[in-house]
Order: structure tokens, then sequence, then C-alpha cells
């Protein structure tokens, strides 16, 4: 898969365009078969079957497309690449806290010995 489409917008989009291509098909289906006018002519019958099986042959190809969509999913999870789940203002507060944790390690650093020390040893005697 593409490094580019392992986003959240990038995967709706395909999942969206997938369902719209099943909708788009399956109505167009729907349609042929709704059409109730008296077919005498062979001409038309035969459109007609060649505008069903079209339709039908791209809903089966869209249901391939969801497999391998699917597919891609399940890589993507398996190998902990699949960020969906990330958002900026969740970066920002881990950044944040970052920040003052090392604030804190950096302030303990620079204590002098004693400091440090005898905390831990009025626990342990």
């Amino acid at each position: 898969m593409d490094p580019k489409q392992r986003n959240a917008a990038a995967l709706h989009k395909r999942v969206d365009d997938l369902v719209r291509l099943f909708l788009q098909h399956y109505q167009s289906v729907l349609q042929q078969i709704g059409n109730d006018d008296q077919m005498s002519d062979y001409s038309r019958m035969a459109q007609r079957e060649l505008a069903i099986k079209e339709d039908s042959m791209a809903i089966v190809k869209a249901a391939q497309d969801a497999s391998v969509l699917i597919r891609d999913l399940q890589e993507l999870w398996l190998f902990g690449s699949l960020d969906t789940l990330a958002d900026p203002a969740d970066e920002e507060v881990e950044k944040a806290k970052a920040v003052e944790i090392a604030g804190v390690v950096e302030r303990l650093a620079r204590a002098p010995p004693r400091e440090v020390g005898a905390g831990a040893g009025e626990g342990s005697g």
C-alpha cells in the first residue's frame, strides 16, 4: 500500500468510493430490471442484458476491491503502521507532557546527591 494512503482521510475516501460504486451499479441493475415496457424488440433486450451484465461485473470488481482493502487494513494493523487513531491535538498534549517530564528529570539530575539520596534513605531504614 502506498505510504501516502496510510492515513484516516485516505482510507475513508477509499471506503466511500467503494460504497458509492456498489450503490451506483446496484441501482443501475434495478433500473434495468424495473423497465417493464413491452420489450418486443430483440436488440433492446440484448442491450438491457448487456447493461445488467456490465453492472454485475462492476459490482463483482467493487467487491474484489473491498477484499483488497480489507487485506491491506489487516496487514497495516498486523505490522503496526495503521495510524488512523492519531490526532494532531493529542500529539501536542504528548509533547507538552514530554517537555514537563524532561524538566523534572533535569531538575533531579542537577540536584545535589544528598538531597536526592536523603529522601530514598529515610524510607528504606
